[in-house]
Protein backbone atom coordinates (compact mmCIF):
# COMPACT_ATOMS: atom_id res chain seq x y z
CA UNK A 1 0.00 0.00 0.00
CA UNK A 2 2.68 2.28 0.73
CA UNK A 3 4.47 1.76 -2.83
CA UNK A 4 0.66 3.17 -4.29
CA UNK A 5 0.81 6.42 -1.98
CA UNK A 6 4.49 7.15 -2.96
CA UNK A 7 2.92 6.74 -6.45
CA UNK A 8 -0.20 8.83 -5.63
CA UNK A 9 2.17 11.31 -4.09
CA UNK A 10 4.49 11.67 -7.42
CA UNK A 11 2.34 11.73 -9.83
CA UNK A 12 -1.25 13.77 -7.88
CA UNK A 13 0.05 17.11 -9.98
CA UNK A 14 -0.38 15.28 -13.50
CA UNK A 15 -3.19 12.53 -12.86
CA UNK A 16 -6.74 12.50 -11.04
CA UNK A 17 -6.53 9.85 -8.80
CA UNK A 18 -9.72 7.90 -7.32
CA UNK A 19 -9.47 4.83 -5.26
CA UNK A 20 -12.83 3.10 -5.54
CA UNK A 21 -13.80 0.98 -2.66
CA UNK A 22 -15.97 -2.40 -3.89
CA UNK A 23 -16.72 -5.00 -1.65
CA UNK A 24 -15.28 -5.84 0.98
CA UNK A 25 -12.31 -8.96 0.09
CA UNK A 26 -12.22 -11.22 3.15
CA UNK A 27 -15.77 -10.21 4.80
CA UNK A 28 -15.92 -12.00 7.64
CA UNK A 29 -19.43 -13.02 6.61
CA UNK A 30 -18.21 -14.45 3.60
CA UNK A 31 -14.73 -15.01 3.03
CA UNK A 32 -13.52 -15.11 7.04
CA UNK A 33 -9.43 -15.20 6.97
CA UNK A 34 -7.57 -13.18 8.74
CA UNK A 35 -5.93 -10.27 7.04
CA UNK A 36 -4.09 -8.07 10.11
CA UNK A 37 -0.70 -8.89 7.99
CA UNK A 38 -1.75 -5.78 5.89
CA UNK A 39 -3.23 -3.70 8.20
CA UNK A 40 -0.73 -1.04 10.03
CA UNK A 41 -2.75 -1.84 13.22
CA UNK A 42 -1.50 -5.18 13.60
CA UNK A 43 -5.24 -6.09 14.06
CA UNK A 44 -7.35 -8.30 12.08
CA UNK A 45 -9.65 -6.61 9.90
CA UNK A 46 -12.91 -7.33 10.86
CA UNK A 47 -15.61 -6.13 8.84
CA UNK A 48 -19.21 -7.92 7.75
CA UNK A 49 -20.04 -7.27 3.58
CA UNK A 50 -21.56 -3.82 3.48
CA UNK A 51 -25.03 -3.76 2.43
CA UNK A 52 -25.31 0.14 2.57
CA UNK A 53 -24.19 3.22 1.66
CA UNK A 54 -23.52 4.26 4.99
CA UNK A 55 -21.98 1.00 6.01
CA UNK A 56 -19.70 1.39 2.97
CA UNK A 57 -18.91 5.04 4.28
CA UNK A 58 -17.85 3.43 7.70
CA UNK A 59 -15.53 0.99 6.44
CA UNK A 60 -14.14 3.31 3.87
CA UNK A 61 -13.49 6.01 6.36
CA UNK A 62 -11.82 2.99 8.58
CA UNK A 63 -9.73 2.33 6.32
CA UNK A 64 -8.35 6.08 5.29
CA UNK A 65 -7.60 6.46 8.92
CA UNK A 66 -6.03 3.27 9.53
CA UNK A 67 -3.84 3.23 6.49
CA UNK A 68 -3.51 7.39 6.48
CA UNK A 69 -4.81 6.91 3.31
CA UNK A 70 -3.55 10.52 0.88
CA UNK A 71 -5.55 9.22 -2.13
CA UNK A 72 -9.03 10.35 -2.51
CA UNK A 73 -11.99 7.57 -2.23
CA UNK A 74 -14.86 6.88 -3.39
CA UNK A 75 -17.34 4.24 -2.42
CA UNK A 76 -19.10 2.08 -5.35
CA UNK A 77 -22.95 2.07 -4.07
CA UNK A 78 -23.21 -1.11 -2.33
CA UNK A 79 -27.13 -1.65 -3.88
CA UNK A 80 -25.80 -1.51 -7.30
CA UNK A 81 -21.77 -2.64 -7.14
CA UNK A 82 -21.63 -1.11 -10.41
CA UNK A 83 -17.93 -0.12 -10.71
CA UNK A 84 -17.71 -4.18 -9.91
CA UNK A 85 -20.02 -5.00 -12.43
CA UNK A 86 -18.97 -3.21 -15.10
CA UNK A 87 -14.99 -3.67 -14.35
CA UNK A 88 -14.64 -6.86 -12.44
CA UNK A 89 -12.29 -5.15 -9.84
CA UNK A 90 -12.41 -7.64 -7.39
CA UNK A 91 -10.25 -8.17 -5.15
CA UNK A 92 -8.21 -5.52 -6.37
CA UNK A 93 -7.26 -3.55 -9.52
CA UNK A 94 -5.56 -0.80 -10.96
CA UNK A 95 -7.41 1.24 -13.89
CA UNK A 96 -6.08 4.18 -15.93
CA UNK A 97 -9.24 5.80 -17.57
CA UNK A 98 -7.52 8.46 -19.68
CA UNK A 99 -9.66 12.08 -20.31
CA UNK A 100 -11.98 10.58 -23.23
CA UNK A 101 -12.74 7.93 -21.17
CA UNK A 102 -11.13 4.70 -22.57
CA UNK A 103 -9.54 2.27 -20.46
CA UNK A 104 -6.11 2.75 -21.38
CA UNK A 105 -4.08 0.47 -18.64
CA UNK A 106 -5.78 -2.89 -16.32
CA UNK A 107 -3.26 -4.19 -13.90
CA UNK A 108 -3.91 -7.68 -12.50
CA UNK A 109 -3.09 -9.35 -9.45
CA UNK A 110 -0.41 -12.18 -9.42
CA UNK A 111 -0.80 -14.41 -6.05
CA UNK A 112 -3.52 -11.21 -4.70
CA UNK A 113 -0.52 -8.95 -5.02
CA UNK A 114 -0.07 -6.41 -7.85
CA UNK A 115 2.99 -5.44 -9.48
CA UNK A 116 3.48 -1.77 -9.63
CA UNK A 117 6.54 -1.44 -11.92
CA UNK A 118 4.88 -1.24 -15.00
CA UNK A 119 1.53 1.00 -14.05
CA UNK A 120 4.60 3.43 -13.09
CA UNK A 121 5.98 3.03 -16.54
CA UNK A 122 2.61 3.69 -18.15
CA UNK A 123 2.01 6.80 -15.48
CA UNK A 124 5.34 7.83 -16.65
CA UNK A 125 4.43 7.28 -20.16
CA UNK A 126 1.24 9.92 -19.47
CA UNK A 127 2.71 12.84 -18.58
CA UNK A 128 6.00 12.55 -20.95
Amino acid sequence: MSRLCELYNVYCKFINFRFIYILEAHAQDEWPICSARWCPTGMPVKYTQTHTVEERLAVAKDFIRDFNFPMPVVIDKPEENLFEKIYASWPVRIYVIDKDYRLTYKAQPSESMLELNEFTAHLQSIIQ
